[in-house]
């Protein structure tokens, strides 16, 4: 084979690789930079949504992003991905974004796994907890700003209270919550801001994720409303794993900077650099 050969080959293996690692378990990474290919997960599960309503802007933390204005009056804006089983965890995740609110202060759910679950005991069939969940609780409650929701095995695992923060309006700030098999951390900025104990495994569910929005019943059954985004939100990642502190502190870092998740090294290279070495070699043991 000559070298010509060997490099088109090689060039076109690269063209073809996944550019995340799927051992370092990232389920989705919407980054929302391009309109035309904006439902585009980025992960190797290709976990791709469609934006139900809602409008694109240019003017995100990272490129493009999602203006999401609906709730009230107005028909939901939200961004939904289809139900795929690589979105259903065992007991560890990771959910991360970059937030700008705009509406008003009511809870407000930003990141959802929807779920038809029952709360064993109660008269009402309140079929609306998600699988897990990162929210934004009423302003000027106790249960604080930024937190997160779930059912697991051991029962509803949430963090209340969470971040006490009482965000600005149109200020951004990234937001992840970190769900390691026994604790739930609260992150905001890149600093631990809140925790609550973690009830076993995660109950999976069948739903969509949501954006911006929950697919919970009427609110007349429930006593509650369904929780819309009134912002703008960006760089949407979920990982079926606790990332650190410090990888946490990274991804804040990387957004100050305006630069896109795909820089993380530990999540995004190792698969690359294993199918390069693989291919290379098959390459190599060609020209033998």
């Amino acid at each position: 084979m000559s070298r010509i050969t060997l490099l088109f080959v090689f060039s076109i293996s690269l063209i073809y690789l996944s550019p995340i690692d799927a051992a370092a378990k990232v389920l989705g990474y919407w980054t929302f930079d391009d309109q035309k290919k904006l439902g585009q997960d980025l992960s190797h599960f290709r976990n791709d949504g469609e934006l139900k309503a809602g409008a694109w802007t240019r003017q995100g933390k990272v490129g493009g992003a999602l203006n999401l204005t609906g709730g009230g009056d107005q028909a939901p804006h939200y961004f939904e991905v289809p139900h795929d089983n690589s979105l259903n965890v065992k007991d560890q995740v990771t959910l991360m974004c970059w937030i700008s609110f705009s509406g008003p202060a009511e809870e407000q759910s930003l990141i959802y796994k929807n779920g038809p679950f029952i709360l064993e005991g109660d008269k009402k069939d309140r079929t609306f907890w998600s699988s897990y969940g990162l929210v934004k609780w009423r302003d000027r409650c106790a249960c604080g700003t930024f937190g997160f929701d779930a059912n697991t095995e051991g029962g509803r695992s949430a963090v209340l209270p969470g971040d006490p923060l009482i965000p600005e309006p149109n200020d951004w700030h990234h937001v992840a919550a970190v769900a390691d098999g026994t604790e739930i951390k609260i992150y905001r900025d890149g600093k631990e801001r809140a925790k609550g104990a973690q009830r076993g495994p995660f109950r999976n569910s069948e739903q969509s994720l949501t954006i911006g929005y929950d697919h919970r019943v009427p609110v007349e059954r429930v006593g509650g409303a369904r929780r819309h985004l009134r912002g703008t939100i960006d760089e949407v990642m979920v990982l079926d794993q606790a990332l650190t502190p410090a990888q946490v502190q990274e991804a804040f870092n990387l957004g100050e900077r305006g630069k896109s998740l795909t820089e993380m090294v530990e999540i995004f290279s190792v698969e690359t650099e294993g199918k390069l070495a693989t291919q290379w070699g098959a390459i190599k043991s060609t020209r033998q």
